[in-house]
């Protein structure tokens, strides 16, 4: 499962009705600077989209927690959380819970503790390219959504996150671009092969209809 922490955006906090709304992701046009567990960077950005189809699911409830814990849960879709994809991104609204994490969590949201906000997700569909300068890009378009999460961390900054992810987390950057590279190579190599032996083929071809036709005039 892949996880994100970005800024946690207010659209409205209504403490005493105990009810938060924002954003748990925010799509844009730019893409955010990530790195690898060995420190190599690469591109990414969520496509406007990338949630509607996990959201259209209503089979299997996302969840709201703290810091990623399963044991402080305080939202459940089809209960006191409500998700939606819009043209900005990822919507959520909370009715806090009268419980021991969802009063922690109203006053660390009241104290201006709770700043961030992760989720967690699997990645369904990708774009993914490499510039000129061996950068990787990748357009993540379709997400499996598990949980969002309201946390003390904000975001890096608002181009560079660290990428915290047990799936990436076993993924080279470096090798994955040296692979990228030897494949084309490969394919240089073996295009070279065909046309050279295309090359071979026509050549051989206009001396035995040389030959045919010096046979033919004797």
């Amino acid at each position: 499962m892949e996880q994100r922490t970005v800024n946690l955006e207010f659209r409205k906090a209504n403490l005493e009705e105990r009810k938060i709304e924002g954003y748990a992701a925010v799509f844009s046009d730019e893409y955010t600077k990530l790195r690898d567990r060995w420190g190599d960077s690469f591109y990414e950005k969520i496509s406007q989209g990338a949630f509607l189809k996990t959201l259209a699911d209503k089979t299997r409830d996302k969840f709201m927690l703290i810091n990623h814990d399963w044991n402080k849960v305080v939202g459940r879709t089809n209960s006191n959380l409500e998700l939606e994809e819009d043209s900005k991104g990822l919507k959520f609204s909370l009715e806090i819970p009268n419980t021991s994490d969802g009063n922690d969590l109203l006053e660390n949201v009241r104290l201006g503790l709770i700043k961030g906000c992760s989720f967690g997700f699997n990645i369904v569909n990708q774009k993914t390219r490499w510039d000129d300068d061996w950068n990787f890009y990748r357009d993540i378009t379709e997400v499996d959504l598990f949980e969002v999460t309201a946390t003390p961390l904000p975001a890096y900054s608002d181009t560079e996150i660290n990428c915290r992810s047990e799936q990436l987390s076993s993924i080279s950057i470096k090798e994955m671009r040296e692979k990228e590279k030897s494949k084309i190579t490969n394919n240089d190599n073996k295009e070279n092969e065909i046309n050279e032996k295309r090359g071979a083929e026509i050549l051989s071809a206009f001396f035995y209809g040389f030959n045919f036709k010096n046979g033919k005039d004797e």
